[in-house]
């Protein structure tokens, strides 16, 4: 019989021999990793996309080599998960950041907003802040859309029919400064995200906010350069390519090439969903933005013959059901994030240098509406995290049952609570005069009667169905103008 020292280190030999085969198994195999949530200060929540899609619509999840393998549901990481306390507060299990379930009742101006978050006393909690972009991003909902939040934990305001009045402010400045700029841009601009189209924006004017409390270190990544064209972030456990892919594609293009790519031996890469790609976006006031200590980005030259550079694919559709036009959004579009400027029609900075958008995946069904320098976009690669693969997606992502409801208040013209400034149901007045003067520089003759008609209401429209409210007027509009008469007139 042995003795119980023999026994340890025979124990301690195997167990030796053990970790010695596992690291020459996981260096001959380039192993995705293993899972370190736990110890992750900035853990990716997942998307929540579970259904899969082509150019146009929703499809059968493509197996692995065919056309469109390798989108958002068919990988999946950390699922959302929340937790209502019952006291006017949600915690994100995921990110351990506490959230006001309610939105400010009215909207406010940036600083307004922020001492709104700083004098809040909500659940018992007077530690309530603005949140950074990168943390009211965490709790988009991508599963099914219009809204992009998960409505039965994070409460809207309004009575839903006001699409561009769900704004939210985030404490993130914008900071990039260009002699060509949107109106919506000029001013006092920070980064807002949309709850009801999803858009990371860069906006001036009057938002609601949604304040948060809790870790602070959520939202900052710890990057590493690995030195063979690998850029690891250890506070999200994801590793990167060094290098973008060096030229454009359409979106079935970028996903095949993700799928078959190899860098520094690995080829496990993927396009990465929504979230992780907004991830390594920087929005110090850094342009481009994303941090060029460890990222290298291709170099283009706008219509302002601007140095400018790409926007990047994310394997994330838009998974808006009914018609595929501007309204509706439509699964005709994936998302992007603009490492560059994102510039209207005339070439303005419009959204924003960090700006999260969708675009159209192909040529075929661009509308009026789309750029056509805004769809063959760039890749980003991504492998690892806490990601498996869910070739079939999620189908259980989208709840037949799901309700939209919002609290008693509504966000018209009138009531001031959609840009206005005022108390919601307040009754203020809008001041048509600054678009009949906005217009007269486009060369448009209108009186302010005349617009009042146009612009219609109680409800303000979208960019989208302004354009057809002149167009029923015989006056002919973009909606990268109809955008900025609605920001002019503080409606959008």
């Amino acid at each position: 019989m042995k003795s119980i020292q023999e026994s340890k280190s025979l124990g301690v030999i195997l167990f030796t021999f053990l970790l010695m085969g596992v690291s020459l198994f996981s260096g001959c195999t380039k192993d995705i990793g293993v899972d370190t949530t736990a110890t992750l200060t900035y853990p990716i929540v997942d998307t929540y996309q579970g259904l899969t899609y082509d150019d146009l619509t929703q499809v059968s999840p493509p197996a692995e080599g065919e056309s469109y393998y390798g989108q958002d549901a068919q990988y999946t990481g950390n699922n959302p998960s929340y937790t209502d306390n019952g006291d006017g507060t949600i915690t994100d299990n995921v990110t351990s950041l506490i959230w006001a379930q309610d939105l400010c009742p009215s909207t406010r101006s940036w600083s307004d907003a922020r001492y709104y978050c700083d004098t809040l006393t909500t659940g018992g909690y007077t530690d309530w802040r603005m949140p950074t972009v990168k943390e009211l991003w965490s709790i988009r909902d991508f599963s099914m859309g219009w809204p992009w939040v998960n409505t039965d934990y994070f409460y809207l305001v309004g009575d839903g029919t006001e699409m561009g009045k769900h704004h939210s402010w985030t404490s993130n400045t914008y900071l990039v400064e260009d002699e060509y700029q949107n109106e919506q841009v000029i001013g006092d601009p920070h980064f807002i995200v949309n709850d009801w189209t999803g858009h990371i924006k860069a906006m001036s004017g009057n938002r609601f906010v949604r304040p948060v409390r809790g870790v602070e270190t959520y939202g900052i990544n710890d990057f590493v350069d690995n030195g063979d064209e690998t850029i690891t972030d250890n506070a999200t456990g994801l590793m990167w390519s060094k290098n973008d892919s060096g030229e454009g594609f359409l979106w079935e293009g970028a996903l095949a090439y993700a799928e078959n790519a190899t860098v520094a031996g690995y080829d496990d890469w993927r396009l990465p969903n929504a979230k992780e790609l907004q991830s390594i976006a920087d929005y110090s006031g850094a342009f481009p933005a994303m941090n060029t200590t460890y990222f290298n980005l291709t170099k283009l030259t706008n219509i302002k013959g601007q140095t400018d550079y790409p926007f990047y694919w994310s394997s994330t559709s838009n998974p808006i059901e009914g018609d595929n036009t501007e309204e509706s959004g439509g699964t005709v579009y994936a998302w992007v994030l603009a490492a560059g400027y994102n510039t209207d029609m005339e070439g303005n900075d419009l959204h924003g240098a960090g700006s999260v958008v969708f675009v159209s995946k192909s040529e075929e069904y661009l509308t009026e509406y789309d750029m056509e320098i805004h769809h063959y976009n760039y890749v980003r690669l991504v492998r690892g995290g806490n990601v498996t693969k869910t070739p079939d997606g999620n189908p259980d992502c989208i709840n037949s049952d799901r309700t939209v409801s919002f609290p008693d208040t509504n966000t018209t013209i009138g009531g001031g609570g959609g840009d206005t400034g005022g108390d919601t149901g307040g009754g203020a007045t809008i001041d048509f005069t600054p678009g009949v003067t906005y217009l007269a520089t486009l060369g448009i003759t209108v009186t302010v009667a005349e617009l009042t008609a146009i612009i219609g209401g109680p409800t303000a429209p979208t960019a989208a169905e302004l354009v057809v409210n002149f167009a029923a007027k015989s006056i002919v509009i973009t909606e990268a103008q109809a955008q900025t008469l609605l920001d002019t007139l503080k409606l959008a």
